[in-house]
């Protein structure tokens, strides 16, 4: 096996909750009281789209929230988006440690809409520790999509062998395993530093 040189971390589910997940989604029906099952036809006609930056948030929203008069404000319902977004404090652990030693190119690789994901850089200081943000939004093609792996070895011009993916998600790093990048599957994101001690990376 190769040594790794890059390291390329998901945001939802390894550094940070979920972005706009189902539970989000819920929780917000639940919060403002709409009909959920409703907004979620809407959605999924518009996700796609609104992942990969080809839609404004307020037109996502336009479409699956406020496609009729509700008595709340698309502001109300973007504070509501923002606020579900919280840190996985021990993977900024492994971040920090990560990023003082030094030895890996650390970036993200991500599928999330535009404005949650600039907002989520923000919010929680992500260009402390990562050098580049290879997200859905930015490159117009979403994980498992075998294109946007293909896309950020073009990008980095990094061996695909020294590249390692951390994602909670089996499809995606198969796919990832598939383009010959190494993987860290981490469906439970409390294991990090264990499947980090594991790979030798710390």
């Amino acid at each position: 096996m190769k040594e790794i040189t890059h390291i390329f971390f998901d945001l939802g589910g390894v550094c940070l909750t979920n972005a706009w997940d189902h539970t989000s989604r819920e929780n917000a029906a639940e919060h403002f009281g709409y009909n959920f099952q409703e907004s979620e036809i809407h959605h999924k006609d518009a996700v796609e789209k609104f992942e990969i930056g080809g839609t404004s948030r307020s037109d996502y929203l336009n479409e699956v929230i406020f496609y009729k008069d509700r008595d709340f404000s698309e502001k109300q319902f973007v504070d509501f988006m923002e606020n579900q977004s919280q840190a996985h404090p021990k993977s900024f652990e492994m971040l920090d440690k990560l990023r003082l030693e030094n030895q890996y190119y650390l970036s993200v690789l991500n599928n999330e809409s535009l404005e949650l994901n600039l907002y989520r850089i923000e919010k929680f200081g992500l260009k402390r520790y990562f050098s580049n943000f290879f997200s859905s939004c930015f490159l117009g093609v979403a994980k498992p999509n075998l294109e946007i792996y293909r896309k950020v070895l073009q990008i980095t011009q990094a061996p695909a062998g020294r590249c390692l993916l951390i994602d909670d998600r089996q499809p995606n790093v198969e796919a990832a395993e598939e383009c010959g990048f190494q993987i860290l599957h981490l469906p439970d994101v409390s294991e990090l530093k264990k499947k980090l001690i594991e790979k030798k990376i710390i």
